[in-house]
């Protein structure tokens, strides 16, 4: 036998047996405590790709007791890119509202229109007009949600802590100038924000429109991720934030504005996975 395929064999024997012992680690969490259940959820999510085995457990955590275990595997398979479990995390609309935006932010990130919706229906709130698909998100988000009532509150747990590191670093340094507690804004400031993650061009149409919202905080998020998904044409509409009345929304503005042009009007691109066919809900 030739020692080059013999090294080779060997050290294929000697990966596999240490993905074993990594899964008896995460396996032994996951029958843990409901902290700890999160924890392993966590850190399978960090894989990053959609490897089969971690799919399969954050999956099966979908059914877990813990509203918060719920969460964390929604979440965890939209950080694995796992576009096949869509159809589980659409049926985990049904679950509470944590959970059922925890399973949004997910199918917005893999492309599925149906989680889209119920991200711009929490942006929108109970504001009334807005760009023309909003009113039709907010139905079809109500036709599907199994809480509709949960809208306005949807995801302010996850905006009051570290949503996601560029926000998380900005919002408590402003946090005694921006209304944190004002109804339903830190829910759709994390919509605005996973809003930025859609690449439909149409998001950032909804960007600019939260833009004018009557928190701070919506306000700040939506100046952010413009930066990161506007174009020339939202140049305009970021100059007015200039002269917002909070500092924290004027400083995201005048940072947006410059980074656009800096790519010199071209609007910020996204990367996701193949958008998902909108399925009609069964009866």
């Amino acid at each position: 036998m030739a020692p080059t395929f013999v090294l080779t064999l060997m050290l294929f024997q000697v990966s596999g047996d240490a993905s074993k012992s990594a899964w008896n680690v995460l396996d032994k969490s996951l029958a843990e405590s409901a902290s700890r259940r999160q924890q392993a959820l966590a850190a399978i999510a960090s894989i990053g790709e959609p490897n089969p085995t971690a799919v399969k457990k954050a999956e099966e955590a979908l059914s877990d007791k813990d509203v918060l275990v719920r969460q964390a595997a929604a979440l965890a398979l939209g950080e694995l890119n796992a576009a096949d479990a869509i159809p589980a995390l659409r049926k985990a609309l049904e679950d509470t509202p944590e959970v059922a935006f925890a399973a949004a932010k997910s199918m917005t990130k893999l492309g599925d229109p149906d989680g889209r919706d119920v991200i711009v229906a929490v942006l929108a709130g109970e504001r009334k007009g807005g760009p023309g698909m909003v009113t039709n998100a907010v139905r079809k988000a109500k036709g599907d949600l199994h809480h509709p009532e949960g809208l306005v509150i949807l995801g302010a747990k996850d905006a009051t802590s570290a949503m996601f590191p560029p926000a998380g670093m900005a919002f408590p340094v402003a946090k005694e100038a921006l209304d944190l507690k004002s109804k339903g804004a830190p829910g759709r400031a994390a919509a605005a924000a996973y809003l930025a993650l859609d690449p439909d061009p149409y998001a950032i149409t909804l960007l600019e429109w939260a833009l004018n919202d009557d928190s701070a905080l919506v306000r700040t998020e939506a100046a952010r991720d413009l930066g990161e998904r506007g174009n020339s044409g939202s140049v305009d509409k970021l100059e007015a934030a200039l002269n917002d009345e909070h500092t924290a929304v004027r400083d995201y503005a005048a940072a947006a504005i410059i980074r656009i042009n800096d790519r010199n009007g071209e609007a910020g691109s996204v990367s996701t996975c193949t958008p998902a066919p909108r399925t009609s809900k069964k009866k």
